[in-house]
């Protein structure tokens, strides 16, 4: 494949989401230090596109549907820009950029998650897409193990009862030789799996890849999602992580949350379609969950009303486990090495 000189990148996000200037400044620096292997040079441009959440969650659910006649009109300098670029960093796209960007070779997606940029036909256009898995994975394990030690240890309990002046201690459960179940192994649940094992705590998975009989040494026992409800039995508490897919939606499920040990804690910080939050509720409601985080739900934001905001024993967070300040340093350390990748001729890390 003949690079371009220069190989024009867009950065398809505000400038102002980083939230300093300097950074940016600096990421784009570092960018355009990069050469081709015959002394081409890379250059930058801002294009931001920023479609509504509702819009991106929209097209995520259904990436085959047509987009395009809904396509918000954009500002002509953004037009313009498109029709220049090579290669493009973006959490959101025009459905139609295949044909605004004629020159376009490959998207780097910000987020782990593609499905509502897999709409715009990149793939039937010969545009290479790649993700920033991994780019949240500290930062969202770590809230996930707060939120696990949080209920064992009664921290909400014992802050509600020192507001109310009630002065009466309050014990918690020690976390040692208790069972996590983790419900997909990607970046996030491998990140939280050395955590906690590090608190004394038995650490199962389930991912789609595996097997029965498979092993990894990562965990102390590994189960393919055929076998996700045994799991389920076996733990006192249970995290979940996966990405949103026609294979993911309503995975937990009442007969899944049924199979959860009684009284035990789950935790989403993966995709609100994941869960029936009707059964989770109702589980709630009778004791046979003690509790539950929530960081994601089926509809964000969770409208006015939703059993969610009033079910009890339940810690609702709004889709910010990640940390940004780490996130966007390390997107741009991801994107960064893939477009140094791809003006070499090397294989793109996270390639969809």
């Amino acid at each position: 494949m003949t690079i371009p000189n220069p190989f024009v990148v867009a950065i398809c996000y505000p400038r102002a989401w980083w939230g300093e200037p300097g950074a940016f400044d600096a990421a784009v620096a570092d960018l355009e230090s990069i050469t081709t292997p015959d002394g081409g040079r890379v250059r930058v441009v801002e294009l931001p596109c920023d479609e509504p959440h509702e819009r991106r969650a929209a097209r995520g659910a259904d990436p085959e549907a047509d987009w395009v006649a809904s396509q918000p009109e954009l500002p002509a300098d953004i037009t313009a820009g498109l029709k220049t670029i090579h290669a493009a960093l973006a959490l959101d796209l025009p459905a139609d950029v295949v044909s605004m960007a004629p020159n376009l070779q490959w998207v780097q997606a910000f987020g782990a998650g593609t499905d509502h940029l897999v709409s715009c036909r990149l793939g039937d256009a010969g545009v290479v897409l790649t993700s920033s898995a991994g780019s949240n994975a500290v930062g969202i394990a770590e809230f996930a193990m707060g939120r696990i030690i949080e209920h064992y240890k009664r921290f909400a309990e014992i802050r509600d009862q020192a507001r109310a002046e009630t002065w009466g201690p309050l014990y918690g459960e020690e976390l040692a030789g208790k069972t996590v179940g983790l419900i997909g192994f990607g970046n996030i649940c491998a990140e939280i799996a050395p955590r906690a094992r590090a608190f004394g705590f038995r650490v199962l998975a389930c991912r789609r890849s595996a097997a029965s009989g498979d092993v990894d040494d990562r965990v102390d026992g590994l189960y393919p999602v055929s076998e996700l409800h045994r799991m389920l039995g076996e733990c006192d508490a249970v995290v979940a992580a996966v990405p949103d897919s026609s294979a993911t939606r309503g995975l937990i499920d009442a007969d899944a949350i049924a199979a959860m040990k009684p009284g035990a804690f789950f935790c989403n910080v993966g995709r609100g379609s994941l869960v029936d939050e009707e059964a989770l509720v109702a589980a709630l409601d009778s004791g046979d969950l003690a509790g539950v985080a929530l960081d994601v739900a089926s509809s964000e934001p969770l409208p006015a009303g939703h059993p969610i905001w009033s079910a009890p024993n339940l810690s609702l967070s709004f889709h910010n486990a990640a940390v940004p300040a780490a996130m966007f340093v390390n997107v741009h350390r991801i994107f960064r090495d893939n477009v140094r990748r791809f003006v070499a001729g090397e294989t793109l890390v996270n390639q969809v």
